[in-house]
């Protein structure tokens, strides 16, 4: 409806064809319909049209407030009335509907309504998917650990000065799983490194494969990866909407805040271990224990956000697992946060520290 673009509007009529053309006007970020009058409306302010948010005012406090603006009139009765109401207040500008216009409107609002149904049904899939995939992956895993210790292991330079504890079940993100006498017993990934997924084959552990519609192809995984590997499927609060973080993963995505591990937390937690270790999980941009560079945009925009992620599992672990102990093994910006444990190995290369922490003991 190019008759429209470029000018500022104020629709005048809220009437049948008001209560359809509106609406769909209201989408078009080319129109500029600043707001909604009719010949009863005499408030300065008479709330907001439908669903719109568009303001509801009398035509002389229009006219205060716009007084160049041009009168879209949608309705096709009571023309003259309308446009000697409008002059009266102060207007010239109108733009009277026409049958051209209507049958634009009629296309672009069909366009749209087969657009949300086209959304609707899309996410009704992802949600199937979702449930498919979720109780696939994990329900058989549900407080499975039950009085066991469970570490979830990062990839942050402490991790160099962690052994491996025997019987304690130990769950690896992204490179963690290539580090030297560390042994898995599950592993999260959401992003397609290929060195790492070649390597993966070789490795007998449960493997979680994060799915995210709509990304970027080169960071989906290739479906023989997910095969080749025996993987499972998973979704994550930031590639679907929702809200809050729930207990039970076979039906809803697993918390993100920005990095895997807070994948893995969730999966642990939803194990019900007794004590639950982060191992490497430093929050902080002092690299990998691999000697891997740490990207700056970390420092600055995602650590705050790592911090956040914690303070809410804290909460999420208080409120639904108060019997699972979480402890920081060799702590970095997580210091306080939970129960803090510094390992021999660490107490060594910070001897200033020894006699002031907790020392690690085995569980």
């Amino acid at each position: 409806m190019p008759d429209i673009y470029g000018k500022d509007l104020i629709a005048f009529g809220t009437g049948t064809i008001g209560k359809r053309m509106i609406p769909v006007l209201a989408q078009d970020p080319a129109i500029r319909l600043h707001g909604v009058t009719n010949s009863r409306i005499t408030a300065d302010d008479g709330g907001t049209f439908l669903e719109t948010g568009l303001p509801i005012r009398s035509i002389h406090t229009w006219a205060r407030l716009l007084p160049d603006a041009t009168i879209f009139v949608t309705s096709f009765t009571s023309i003259e009335e309308i446009t000697a109401v409008c002059r009266n207040a102060g207007f010239q500008n109108f733009q009277l509907i026409t049958w051209e216009m209507m049958n634009a409107f009629l296309k672009m609002e069909d366009q749209i309504a087969q657009s949300q149904t086209s959304r609707i049904f899309g996410q009704l899939c992802l949600a199937n998917e979702l449930r498919d995939a979720h109780k696939a992956a994990f329900s058989e895993f549900r407080a499975c650990n039950r009085g066991k210790t469970v570490a979830v292991v990062g990839t942050g330079p402490t991790l160099q000065y962690y052994t491996q504890i025997p019987d304690v079940i130990h769950i690896g993100v992204n490179s963690s799983f290539l580090k030297k006498d560390l042994s898995l017993d599950y592993y999260f990934l959401t992003h397609y490194v290929p060195e790492w997924c070649e390597k993966l084959k070789d490795y007998d552990f449960v493997k979680f494969f994060g799915m995210t519609p709509n990304c970027d192809a080169k960071d989906q995984f290739p479906e023989y990866v997910v095969e080749e590997n025996g993987g499972r499927r998973f979704f994550s609060m930031m590639d679907l909407p929702g809200t809050g973080v729930h207990t039970d993963i076979a039906y809803y995505p697993l918390m993100a805040y920005n990095s895997i591990i807070f994948r893995a937390i969730h999966f642990a937690l939803y194990t019900h271990p007794k004590k639950l270790l982060l191992v490497g999980c430093d929050c902080s941009a002092n690299g990998h224990y691999d000697k891997e560079i740490q990207n700056i945009f970390e420092e600055k925009i995602q650590i705050p956000q790592w911090v956040s992620g914690y303070q809410n599992v804290k909460r999420f672990a208080f409120i639904h697992y108060p019997d699972t102990e979480i402890i920081s093994v060799n702590p970095v910006g997580l210091k306080g946060m939970f129960h803090d444990v510094y390992t021999e190995e660490y107490l060594d290369e910070y001897p200033e520290i020894r006699g002031t922490v907790c020392k690690f003991t085995n569980f």
